[in-house]
């Protein structure tokens, strides 16, 4: 069968080939004719016109054939061409990759089934995260590091059949639990790793034509593997890197928390003091009506005073993922500025609030309340000990709301300017130059921007705009 494949498929290519040829010289002698002039020359030069002419054509009918005589090459090429473009997408968690690989597999292969394992790191196990057809109600099955299969395709790096011939019966009953005829490592050697580590396995079912794995489809798979290597790895690293950005987020956070603690603590002693007293002298004057009166006009403003104080810490300390719903961002202003309000009077800074906004924005309110506490402190800081005028603006548009946060402190150097949103980076001889890279990392995950505008002795404003609510 497979000779007369080939011996068709020659025929073939050469009576293309002799097509192409006859209309060539036929072409030339034509040209010739229609000219006039009977020289070898012209006689070339026709050729190479008619030959330029249905080269294309050629091509496309040369290229058929190929697709009818090699179908199963071109999938392959199909599916790496397609596999690798979605490694440059930007899509680079783990669930991706083990959702597509099987998808991508099982439908150019048509296998009865396809799934991928992958290493869970923190666990030492290797999880299914997706499964095709016959493999997806696998999906969530576990298999442990010590695993037999697991150990085999570590040592030999190259895929397991289950058809094999002395097949262990530990590890053909661990790919028969996993659907699989066919398993193939995805193995990386990187020194990220330290020492060769299996990152994934591609779990394979049998095809539906009943036909048995080629050495082409192994070589394919093999490929196929070295990709989804590329592919994992970067999502591993990835995924290591956010985490190490929350653990950095989470810890300038706590910083800045200690250090508003006495300020909080000494803003609550106030309220607290007067309803303490209130409660011991409460007895003594029950009956007395100007007393009644007079808690009545202080007991509301002092609980409110203490709920926005409380409030906003809780916020700024809770460390959940960014949730977008609609906000007053001058709820989070007052709460930002409740919390720093210790800090405000110490040195002797008077604030001015100027609302000017009346629509709503999609907000993280406990994300967002930690750029306001940062810009505001900064402005504190800068203006030190001596006093100075902060001024907290908004203002909206028909798109967003503009937030201005201006202070009368001795401004930013120009040269110093363009590196102020750079992770590191700081003005100040005790700071760790985070709070403004993470402030405007989190406005970059609001979908709204921040700038900073400066003049040595004239003070500072921090410019920041969100998008409305529509």
């Amino acid at each position: 069968m497979v000779i007369k494949r080939g011996v068709l498929y020659a025929l073939l290519t050469a009576l293309i080939s002799g097509i192409f040829v006859s209309l060539i010289l036929a072409g030339g002698q034509l040209f010739r004719g229609l000219t006039g002039y009977s020289s070898v020359w012209v006689g070339i030069a026709g050729i190479f016109l008619i030959a330029f002419i249905f080269q294309p054509l050629s091509n496309i009918i040369q290229n058929l054939v190929d697709k009818i005589f090699f179908r199963e090459s071109y999938s392959y090429q199909r599916i790496i061409s397609n596999f690798t473009h979605a490694l440059t997408q930007p899509k680079t968690d783990l669930d991706y990759f083990a959702h597509l690989a099987p998808y991508l597999l099982n439908k150019f292969m048509k296998l009865n089934g396809a799934s991928v394992l992958v290493l869970d790191r923190g666990e030492h196990v290797y999880t299914v995260r997706a499964g095709e057809n016959q493999a997806a109600e696998l999906a969530g099955y576990s298999i442990t590091e010590d695993s037999p299969l697991l150990k085999e395709l570590l040592s030999r790096k190259q895929g397991i059949s289950l058809h094999e011939a002395n097949l262990p019966g530990s590890i053909a009953e661990e790919m028969k639990k996993l659907k699989a005829v066919l398993v193939i490592p995805s193995i990386t050697e990187t020194q990220y790793f330290k020492r060769p580590t299996l990152l994934a396995i591609i779990c394979l079912g049998d095809k539906i034509s009943g036909q048995s794995f080629s050495v082409d489809d192994k070589e394919f798979l093999k490929t196929f593997a070295d990709q989804a290597t590329v592919g994992i790895e970067y999502a591993f690293i990835f995924e290591e890197l956010k985490k190490n950005q929350e653990i950095v987020l989470r810890s300038e956070k706590l910083a800045a928390i200690g250090k508003t603690t006495a300020g909080v603590a000494h803003e609550l002693k106030g309220p607290l003091t007067y309803l303490s007293t209130i409660a011991q002298i409460m007895p003594l004057k029950w009956d007395d009506q100007e007393f009644k009166e007079s808690v009545n006009k202080m007991l509301y403003p002092e609980i409110q005073r203490m709920q926005l104080i409380i409030e906003g810490l809780l916020d700024y300390s809770r460390n959940k993922p960014l949730m977008l719903k609609p906000g007053d961002i001058k709820d989070v202003l007052d709460r930002a500025l409740a919390l720093l309000v210790f800090e405000i009077r110490k040195n002797k800074i008077e604030v001015k609030t100027t609302y000017g906004h009346a629509k709503k924005a999609n907000i993280d309110a406990n994300r967002l309340i930690q750029v306001f506490m940062n810009l505001i402190s900064n402005a504190v800081q800068a203006m030190g000990d001596k006093g100075g005028n902060l001024s907290v603006t908004t203002s909206d548009s028909a798109e967003e709301i503009k937030v201005y946060i201006k202070d009368t402190g001795p401004g930013i150097p120009k040269d110093q300017i363009k590196n102020i949103f750079d992770p590191f980076f700081s003005t100040k001889e005790s700071g760790t130059g985070l709070g403004l890279a993470i402030s405007k990392k989190i406005i970059d995950e609001h979908k709204g921007s921040i700038s900073v505008s400066s003049l040595p002795g004239m003070g500072t404003t921090f410019n920041l705009s969100l998008p409305v609510t529509f």
